[in-house]
C-alpha cells in the first residue's frame, strides 16, 4: 500500500500484528506484523475527540471496533484485494453486500487500550507524560459477521481467509452507519490467514502519537 511507511508528518503512525488465538487455552502465536494505512478520517476523530466537551447528546467518536475483512475461496487461489485510498470510507464495506465471497466481522473492542510509549521516544516525553501509543485487541467471532447468509459465514468449513483489517471508530454501537475509519491494512497473499477449526484470529494494533 503506497502510504504504508509510517510518516512522522501526518503526526500519527500505526503497526498491526496477526496472532492465532487458540480457544480453548486462549494461549496465543504470532504469526507475522506490518505497518498499516492512516486514514484521513483519522483527522475527524481527533478533531471530534480533542475539540469537543463529552456530553450525553453528543457521539463519543473514540476508537472502538476492527473490521476484520475476509474471503471465503479455494486455498490455491490468491485473493486480490482492491486498492484502497486514505480518503476510502465504510462505503467501500457497504459495496461488499454484494459479494457472494466477502466479507467483514465487525469487532466491538471490549478491553481498553494499554498505553505505553513509542519506542525512540523514552527520551522526549515527560515523566508525568510517559505515554504515547496505544496498542488495540480484537480477534475473530463468528457471531459478529455483518452480511448474512451460509456461503459467507466465517468458518474454516468455508475456508475463510483474513486479507485486510480496519481500525474504526464506531460511536453507535449497533448503527453502522455511523462508523468512521481510522487506518486500514491489507495482507499480502503470503501473510492472509485462513480460519482454523480449533482457532480464532487475534489482531494487535500500535498507534503512536508523534
Amino acid at each position: 500500500m503506497a502510504a504504508d511507511n509510517i510518516d512522522p508528518v501526518f503526526g500519527v503512525r500505526g503497526h498491526v500484528s496477526l496472532w492465532s488465538v487458540d480457544e480453548k487455552t486462549g494461549l496465543k502465536l504470532p504469526l507475522f506484523s506490518q505497518s498499516n494505512q492512516i486514514q484521513y478520517g483519522w483527522g475527524f476523530i481527533a478533531a471530534k475527540q480533542l475539540g469537543y466537551r463529552r456530553q450525553p447528546d453528543r457521539l463519543d467518536y473514540h476508537i472502538s471496533a476492527m473490521y476484520i475483512e475476509y474471503e471465503n475461496i479455494d486455498p490455491e487461489i490468491e485473493i486480490s484485494a482492491p486498492s484502497f485510498g486514505r480518503n476510502v470510507d465504510i462505503t467501500y464495506y457497504n459495496s461488499l453486500i454484494d459479494s457472494t465471497t466477502r466479507n467483514f466481522i465487525r469487532v466491538p473492542l471490549s478491553i481498553e487500550p494499554a498505553l505505553s510509549v513509542s519506542t525512540g521516544y523514552e527520551a522526549n516525553l515527560p515523566v508525568n507524560q510517559a505515554g504515547n501509543q496505544l496498542t488495540f485487541f480484537a480477534q475473530t467471532s463468528e457471531a459478529r459477521v455483518v452480511y448474512e447468509g451460509e456461503e459467507r459465514q466465517f468458518s474454516s468449513s468455508n475456508n475463510s481467509r483474513v486479507y485486510a483489517a480496519a481500525l474504526v471508530a464506531a460511536p453507535v454501537l449497533n448503527d453502522r452507519s455511523k462508523d468512521v475509519v481510522f487506518a486500514r491494512t491489507v495482507f499480502d497473499s503470503n501473510h492472509q490467514v485462513t480460519k482454523e477449526a480449533s482457532s480464532q484470529i487475534g489482531i494487535t494494533w500500535d498507534v503512536a502519537f508523534l
